[in-house]
């Protein structure tokens, strides 16, 4: 009697040790790759306290009124890296600092918040400003003393200039 032949060819050079083992393997590097993608950039938080917020909508409301009582409404032209904001009222207000803050859609890390300052000669406010992504940019202007405040937001991705007025 003849014992069968044995298989000469190594193991790994076999096809179904592979059609085994390929599944598992392709799990093991997919949950890697999904749990360093949760982890590397998380999600920050909105607002932490919610409560707090929905107090405060009263007090933004208010102050949305107050800027429409004094006409407020701003013009706000991106020039390379510099800011320019035309203030325009129905009533005189005196020249006061505020901050320009553009705020990113998804991300509050990319958030930028300007202090402003006055061109005599121009008659305008401006700022210097980092590099903005590409992103529908929310903007709020705001005096230091927070008595009023003006919202505006890009209308488009490549938007240079940005209409401001008092919302809530």
């Amino acid at each position: 009697m003849r014992y069968p032949r044995e298989d000469t060819v190594p193991w790994y050079k076999q096809f179904w040790p592979w059609f085994v083992i390929t599944p598992p393997l392709v799990g093991i590097m997919l949950g890697v790759l999904l749990v360093t993608a949760a982890t590397y950039d998380p999600d920050g938080m909105v607002v932490g306290d919610y409560s707090k917020e929905g107090r405060g909508i009263n007090q933004s409301i208010a102050r949305a009124q107050f800027a429409s009582s004094l006409g407020l409404a701003a013009n706000v032209q991106i020039e390379g890296q510099r800011v320019w904001l035309d203030l325009r009222s129905s009533v005189p207000i005196p020249q006061q600092n505020m901050k320009l803050v553009f705020m990113h859609p998804t991300r509050d890390q990319f958030d930028q918040e300007l202090p402003l300052s006055f061109d005599v000669g121009r008659q305008l406010y401006f700022a210097d400003l980092e590099e903005l992504g590409v992103a529908l940019w929310r903007v709020h202007l705001e005096p230091e003393d927070g008595s009023w405040r003006l919202r505006g937001r890009m209308e488009d991705f490549y938007d240079r200039e940005i209409a401001m007025e008092p919302s809530a």
